[in-house]
């Protein structure tokens, strides 16, 4: 692998930050669990104008990754949409773009090929402008995965940059995620040594995150995937850092809290004090991880088929209201 060199940033509109390498990111740490899946710093400085490449494009390339684990599959783009990045095609004129594998309102994960490093990789892209306003959720995002940089439950970044329309992320390649996992099982559930399993990796991610200061706000189980190679397939990664919020300091003084914060996460995994707009701390995290656990292990959670967040709100405060 290749690691990211200094601060520097070329004529292409890639951005490097000193990074540690794949090698040294994919070692798992003796007291966090292997598990067995079931089957500010800104980089974005370069406003280049993106242009289509005129090289040869092979019409098979061959996967150069060995792969083990569910590997996401290419979704087929809407007929009337317009992707961010080029289909089978060359980006940067060095990752070959095979296809979408992932798409959400933030904008898409693109399955690609590394031609310089002979490797599988995702590219995450997103618009500069999101509904009339300009998207900062992917530069935080990559702020704070590279200070995540060597933890055995990050991805690897192998770069980043922007064009006129849109910043992007070059990310380690992982496996589908847990949702997809869980519901691809016969009894669509994980075994309870799974799940523990699971969970012990997971609590040693947020560890990471909180101990650099900084909140998830986004814990379940589709932000949570695998590795794919034969050193990473028993490790667990923490995705999708985009709602990621400082709630100390560089010298451990926690910052004062907001009398009214706003709601951020996914409803049915958030806690109860998020519904209540209360500034949210490490341990709605970890009651995040609770519910999603939870679901992992039974399939289902109690208010899975409900919609109104206030619905929600009171089925698991009287279940936290049982438990007291």
């Amino acid at each position: 692998m290749i690691p990211i060199h200094g601060a520097k940033t070329d004529n292409s509109g890639i951005s490097s930050k000193s990074c540690k390498t794949a090698e040294q990111s994919e070692r798992g740490t003796k007291e966090d669990s292997k598990v067995d899946p079931p089957t500010s710093k800104r980089l974005f400085v370069s406003d280049e104008k993106e242009k289509p490449s005129t090289e040869p494009i092979d019409n098979k390339i061959v996967s150069p990754t060995n792969r083990l684990g569910v590997m996401p599959r290419l979704k087929r783009p809407e007929p009337e949409s317009v992707p961010l990045l080029p289909i089978d095609e060359k980006f940067r004129k060095r990752w070959h773009i095979e296809g979408i594998i992932g798409k959400g309102g933030y904008g898409e994960i693109y399955l690609a090929i590394d031609m310089k490093m002979a490797e599988e990789v995702a590219i995450k892209a997103e618009p500069k402008i999101r509904k009339g306003k300009v998207a900062k959720r992917m530069i935080l995002e990559q702020e704070v995965l590279v200070k995540l940089q060597g933890k055995p439950h990050v991805p690897v970044i192998f770069g980043s940059g922007h064009t006129e329309q849109f910043n992007f992320i070059v990310l380690q390649l992982l496996s589908i995620n847990l949702g997809d996992i869980r519901r691809m099982s016969p009894t669509r559930k994980l075994s309870r040594t799974t799940v523990g399993r699971i969970t012990v990796q997971a609590i040693a991610a947020l560890r990471d995150l909180h101990e650099i200061g900084y909140l998830h706000r986004d814990v379940k189980p589709a932000n949570m995937c695998f590795g794919i190679t034969p050193r990473t397939r028993h490790i667990l990664m923490l995705l999708d850092y985009g709602l990621v919020r400082r709630y100390k300091d560089s010298d451990g003084e926690w910052r004062p809290h907001r009398s009214k914060a706003g709601f951020r996460g996914t409803q049915r995994y958030v806690s109860t004090r998020v519904h209540q707009r209360l500034e949210q701390t490490p341990a709605d995290d970890m009651v995040s991880l609770l519910y999603t656990s939870f679901e992992l292990l039974t399939g289902e959670l109690p208010w899975r088929n409900l919609e109104k967040s206030e619905d929600i709100f009171k089925i698991k405060e009287s279940i936290v209201c049982f438990q007291t």
